[in-house]
């Protein structure tokens, strides 16, 4: 239940310094943000006559209130996916990796040295993707150097990209970086889908900072949109034919594998000799549990294999020896012969992660259900979608009809 404002229209009033500042001048610009639905969402907030965009980003993103409507987000991705390849005539607004070597070289001529920072405490994948971006910047001649919350203020770089500051800034001893000084010299990489708690939970270092890298090319052109300047940032990705470590071996998932998936490396162009047929690594969610509870028959039809980890068991943290678990889902892309996507929610984000990273790194075939339309990545040449649910046909398509192979092994 959200609490009641106890601030009157005078204290307020006696805020407009406030008001005038760059994140609430932001936020009124947001698309995916109404003045009016907010307050209908909050009905303390309207009774007690003050900014939405002010409450917003000083109080509502603080106290975890709901900032966006769904409904709202839904129908501007829905625009914004129109103008996707309008966004392709603005090399600034979304970069190919070969374009973001020449963007970070232009960096490192301003920027010799920069710091990446990102929380010890948080999900592995955000460390995963500080230590790709790191590669990206170092090839491009900066000196750098990946950083936690432990760091010492004062001494971080010019150049300081804060990589997940929904994590960052409410973790451990990260929340003493959320000043406007930090904010104001810096860089965010935001990896948060719109319509999640984590989004909301970040908006206002996003609206503070000097600069937004996002992984989503529709959030970088909603946040351009409202003046924030703003990148669509993907790392990139290298084949790779090796995931585990020793000590992976012994891992129950690893275990339970058949003999010829147990190596430490397996062949990337082997794809018809691949052990396993499909594989998915994710966490729950009801639109995957009806999915999956759906279509057990079918996966019982193929050498599957499904990990789906219950949310009790919270995000995989880089501090827990569950951390083997990244290394797994790799390896487990690698000998797949389709590596399986299946948004958690109807917001069909293209999960670069998932999708990239593990799948196409790895020489799997990627399958997916539809996708929000990415820069450079397309459906049949890259990677295969369709609706949730002609999935099972499409997957027995490509693993059983000569012409379906013939494409999968493309």
């Amino acid at each position: 239940m959200n609490q009641k404002i106890t601030l009157n229209s005078t204290s307020s009033n006696n805020s407009s310094n406030d008001e005038e500042s760059i994140a609430v001048k932001r936020i009124s610009k947001l698309r995916i943000f109404s003045e009016q639905l907010y307050k209908n969402m909050h009905p303390d907030v309207a009774a007690a006559n003050i900014s939405p965009s002010w409450h917003a980003v000083n109080f509502g993103a603080i106290e975890g209130r709901t900032l966006f409507k769904r409904e709202q987000i839904a129908r501007v991705l829905g625009i914004l996916s129109n103008l996707d390849e309008k966004a392709l005539d603005h090399p600034e607004l979304v970069l190919n990796s070969s374009e973001h070597a020449q963007a970070f070289t232009d960096f490192s001529k301003k920027y010799p040295k920069a710091d990446i920072f990102v929380s010890s405490l948080g999900n592995i994948f955000m460390q995963e993707l500080a230590l790709d971006l790191a590669v990206v910047l170092k090839r491009a001649g900066v000196d750098v150097q990946v950083r936690d919350e432990n760091y010492e203020v004062q001494l971080r770089s010019q150049l300081s990209i804060f990589v997940a500051p929904h994590e960052f800034f409410a973790l451990g001893r990260g929340v003493i970086w959320m000043t406007e000084d930090v904010l104001r010299t810096s860089y965010v990489w935001n990896t948060e889908q719109m319509q999640t708690q984590w989004f909301a939970k970040s908006i206002s270092s996003i609206l503070s900072a000097k600069g937004v890298f996002d992984i989503s090319p529709q959030a970088a052109q909603l946040f351009n949109n409202a003046e924030i300047p703003s990148m669509h940032l993907e790392p990139g990705a290298e084949i790779r034919n090796n995931w585990l470590i020793e000590k992976d071996i012994f891992h129950p998932l690893v275990r339970i594998l058949p003999p010829e998936a147990k190596s430490l490396n397996f062949q990337v162009d082997s794809w018809d000799n691949r052990p396993i047929d499909i594989s998915f690594f994710g966490s729950e969610s009801p639109r995957r549990e009806t999915f999956f509870s759906k279509n057990a028959s079918f996966f019982a039809q193929y050498p599957s294999f499904i990990y789906y980890r219950r949310g009790r068991y919270g995000p995989i943290r880089a501090r827990f020896d569950d951390q083997s678990l990244t290394r797994i889902a790799g390896h487990l892309s690698g000998v797949s012969k389709i590596s399986l996507n299946v948004h958690r929610d109807e917001f069909s984000y293209f999960e670069w992660h998932r999708m990239v990273r593990q799948g196409m790194s790895s020489g799997a075939l990627v399958v997916s259900d539809h996708c929000l339309p990415h820069p450079h990545l397309k459906p049949n040449v890259h990677f295969f979608h369709d609706e949730l649910k002609h999935l099972p046909n499409l997957i027995d398509w490509l693993l059983k009809a000569e012409d379906g192979k013939e494409m999968a092994k493309k």
